[in-house]
């Protein structure tokens, strides 16, 4: 699979409605699958799939919680 490739299934899965309805859902589930392969990962792995999290947060958690924030820091 190319990277061109894997954008263009991104964008018809968009396209096609296809996308997570609950994407506070989606982030969890993404958080546990990120905890569970972060020490296989490597420092430039582990900020780019950051990053992605940070993106899911933002498009999903900050539409239902407003400035509200669940930090557990």
């Amino acid at each position: 699979m190319t990277p061109e490739k894997m954008l263009a299934l991104f964008e018809r899965q968009y396209l096609a409605g296809k996308t997570p309805v609950e994407l506070e859902t989606t982030c969890a589930a993404y958080a546990v699958w990120l905890a569970s392969a972060w020490e296989m990962l490597n420092a430039d792995e582990r900020v780019l799939l950051t990053s992605i999290g940070a993106a899911l947060w933002r498009d999903g958690y900050d539409l239902t919680a407003g400035s509200e924030t669940n930090d557990p820091w």
